[in-house]
């Protein structure tokens, strides 16, 4: 009686002192940065959009997040402006539909995008010289000056409003949707905390963002683009606390099976249980076979194995010869056209009335009579 009470004991103690050493180590350990992903209106990172968003937001009351799917943006309502900061990803067309029939209602999507092709119907084209320093100009004339990373320019067609452009070709574009329109720039770090205050960034935002309108109803952050981008990890999804929890509750666990006596590993069955049903003596058989070049044996047998398939499947009478049966096996043998049969057959036969078959030939007619044998016992009489 002794033994129980003191693995209980024990094992008390070990739940006590993992409990004291997690809620420690919880407490001393030093918070890790958070991370956030680029692009983001909730991140101050030098990549985030915390700034524009915060200071918009400041100015007007109509500044929200959109976390959601595209087909619940509110597209009955009008004036509405929708911000994409660097998508992550490229929508499925039901989406881009779902985006569409948002402008369509007399609304806007401002489209930053080092890159815009594939979305919206744009294409772009790719920049060979360098490009970052030389002046933008807008559609009235003026210039700005701002640090161009993109390499690809816009493909404005005959509909569209070239809004920026420099010598390289158009920087930013409008296309018509309906009632609303599209603003598409490849310039999305002009909206980053680390660059919006560089250069003329925020009067080119301002000037893309006042395009259509002078005063917004609303202006919506799409996240929906960031937070599907970017698969979410297990530390992610759950406070420390509880990963500490769980651990502890999985090491209590192992350690509760082990002194009830479980032990893991693999079962190990007695060979008395298992010898009598085993192929044992058909592995010695091929074995045998084998290593004394028996080939010509060992593929006697295995064609007059397929014979009786044969007779029990397909109905073709044992005792006839394999030349005899070309007939019915023309009739049974859908797989395998008429020609194909008759150069088996002869194959077949001159093989078997060979004094010797080497490794090839054996290895060949063996394949050849599994699959015909595979396909008698699949075929349902």
């Amino acid at each position: 009686m002794q033994k129980p009470i003191s693995g209980r004991r024990m094992l008390i103690w070990l739940a006590v002192l993992l409990l004291f050493v997690g809620v420690i180590s919880y407490f001393i350990a030093p918070d890790k940065p958070e991370e956030y992903p680029a692009f983001v209106s909730q991140s101050p990172s030098p990549t985030g959009v915390k700034a524009i968003y915060t200071s918009m937001n400041k100015e007007m009351d109509s500044v929200e997040r959109w976390p959601f799917a595209p087909e619940h943006l509110p597209a009955q309502e009008e004036d509405q402006l929708l911000i994409m900061a660097e998508p992550f990803f490229i929508p499925d067309q039901g989406k881009m539909d779902d985006y569409i029939s948002f402008m369509e209602s007399g609304n806007s999507i401002l489209l930053l995008k080092t890159n815009p092709d594939g979305m919206f119907g744009l294409n772009t084209t790719a920049v060979e010289e360098d490009t970052s320093n030389e002046i933008i100009h807008n559609s009235t004339g003026t210039d700005y000056q701002a640090v161009k990373s993109s390499s690809v320019r816009i493909e404005a067609s005959t509909e569209d409003d070239v809004l920026l452009h420099d010598q390289a070709g158009a920087i930013a574009i409008k296309r018509a949707y309906g009632n609303g329109t599209l603003i598409a720039a490849t310039a999305p770090d002009w909206m980053t905390n680390s660059r919006i205050l560089d250069e003329d960034h925020i009067p080119l935002l301002q000037e893309l963002m006042q395009e259509e309108k002078q005063n917004w109803n609303t202006i919506f952050f799409d996240e929906y683009m960031h937070e599907t981008g970017h698969a979410s990890s297990l530390t992610n999804l759950y406070p420390d606390w509880i990963l500490v929890l769980g651990i502890q509750a999985i090491l209590l666990t192992l350690m509760w099976l082990w002194l009830q006596g479980k032990r893991f590993g693999p079962i190990v069955e007695p060979r008395e249980e298992t010898a009598r049903f085993s192929d044992e003596r058909i592995r010695a058989l091929a074995s045998w076979y084998q290593k004394g070049h028996r080939y010509q044996d060992s593929l006697a047998i295995q064609a007059d194995y397929v014979k009786q398939l044969l007779q029990e499947r397909w109905g073709i009478p044992y005792h006839k010869n394999w030349a005899d049966i070309k007939g019915e096996l023309n009739q049974r043998w859908e797989k395998q056209p008429n020609e194909g049969v008759d150069v088996f057959l002869n194959g077949l036969i001159d093989v078997l009335h060979k004094a010797h078959v080497n490794k090839q030939e054996y290895l060949l007619w063996s394949k050849k009579l599994d699959r015909l044998q595979k396909e008698v016992e699949d075929d349902e009489k």
